[in-house]
């Protein structure tokens, strides 16, 4: 890490006071005030939450049960009718939860049941004990690991926001695989910043479960030539699509097929109203008074125009021990969010990787502008209460804003960072 990367104040907000914002302290502690009350008040009120829901949880509420239950199909033989819809239901039906017309569907590829098999021998409330227990470890090693890239003096601060933050909550309490998929965009981070780049096409190819929130990683390195993460990772993503064809057969394929256009058709799986990406604002917007193809059109411009830009971004190989490649990661990181066609609030907890990025850039010597944008950025995305507001009333697609407004920041400053480069040569 080179040292203009390091963080020479005692703290974030003197650092950041004294090089870019007014002197007078007083201008200083109103803010500080008011962000640690927002992650004190977050950090209780999503801790009520979960402790509210744990008798749903124990009782099969909530995403963990399309692993279990995929796992059990699996563990019991059957493994070529894991995408049947009613062996779905058939195994769902042993919950105690309202029986839907049609199953929470499983619908990842399926080498990533692998993790969930030992857990399907479980008792169901204490398998989804012990993926949250794991997603917590995850958490704590996504700190230990991120942590040296930021070198900030409030690292306890930093974990106190991360645990506060809302997609943390909704990832623990509906069991979901987010955490998971963050940890390894952190890993293809890590293994770039230390030139290992065949490591980081591994591990970005073990995200594919998630497509959406791995194809758009995949499209920013390629443009930027890194061959051979490409092709470790098109290998591995073969190899991966061999072992899931093995596991569930030709005929399990057109299943999961089947599955992923049926699912437009109920709400309970499918409402864009509540994705927190272009889809969802665009559908909150527009969807009512403009209708759905309009919605629709806008939401496919507004995506190529920001992934466009975003690979516009990352057009020429750059030196990932310089802070810039750490803004340009984080932009991809957010484009990838802005432009998933499925996303719901626990999956833009990957968010919080660009987050920790940018803290750590603003911190460590950025624009006036940047700092101040990027500070009362943070104060719309710890506000508690209001995510789940919104996702009650089905208007979280309002929650794509404050993302939008995170991809701003991050561009304006590649840009701006990219011109004066150019100016220089």
């Amino acid at each position: 890490m080179s040292g203009d990367q390091t963080v020479t104040s005692r703290s974030l907000y003197r650092d950041v006071s004294e090089n870019h914002m007014p002197k007078d302290n007083r201008s200083r502690k109103p803010y500080q005030l008011l962000f640690a009350a927002l992650v004190a008040g977050s950090l209780m009120f999503h801790a009520a939450i979960l402790w509210e829901s744990r008798h749903k949880i124990a009782a099969g509420y909530g995403d963990f049960i399309i692993f279990y239950t995929g796992a059990q199909i699996v563990n019991d033989g059957r493994a070529k009718e894991l995408f049947n819809v009613d062996t779905q239901n058939a195994y769902q039906s042993k919950f105690d939860v309202p029986q839907l017309e049609w199953p929470l569907p499983f619908n990842h590829a399926p080498y990533e049941l692998v993790l969930f098999l030992p857990l399907a021998y479980l008792p169901y409330p204490l398998a989804h004990l012990i993926w949250s227990g794991g997603s917590v470890i995850l958490l704590v090693l996504m700190l230990r690991w991120s942590l040296p890239y930021v070198n900030a003096p409030h690292n306890l601060f930093i974990a106190a926001a991360l645990a506060a933050w809302f997609p943390t909550m909704e990832a623990l309490r509906l069991g979901q695989d987010s955490i998971l998929s963050t940890v390894l965009l952190l890993a293809v981070f890590i293994f770039l910043k230390r030139k290992r780049n065949g490591w980081a096409g591994f591990f970005l190819a073990l995200g594919l479960y998630k497509p959406q929130l791995v194809l758009p990683v995949a499209g920013a390195l390629l443009v930027a030539r890194y061959w051979r993460t490409m092709a470790v990772f098109a290998t591995t993503g073969v190899l991966l699509a061999v072992i899931s064809v093995a596991m569930v057969g030709l005929q399990g394929v057109f299943h999961l097929l089947s599955i992923l256009r049926s699912m437009q058709n109920y709400s309970f799986i499918i409402n864009p109203r509540n994705m927190p990406n272009i889809r969802g604002l665009s559908t909150v917007l527009l969807y009512e008074n403009a209708g759905e193809w309009l919605a629709g059109s806008i939401t496919i411009g507004v995506s190529v125009v920001l992934y466009a830009l975003c690979l516009y971004a990352w057009r020429q190989k750059f030196d990932t021990g310089d802070r810039m490649f750490d803004l340009q990661f984080a932009l991809v990181v957010v484009t990838t969010v802005l432009v998933s066609y499925h996303l719901y609030a626990h999956d833009l907890f990957p968010v919080s990787l660009s987050i920790i990025l940018l803290y750590r850039y603003v911190s460590s010597g950025s624009r006036q502008n940047t700092s101040i944008a990027f500070f009362g950025l943070l104060l719309i995305m710890f506000l508690p209460v209001v995510p789940r507001f919104l996702i009650e009333v089905k208007l979280f697609g309002w929650g794509a804003l404050p993302v939008l407004l995170l991809y701003m920041i991050l561009a304006a400053e590649i840009f701006c960072r990219q011109r004066l480069a150019a100016v220089k040569q």
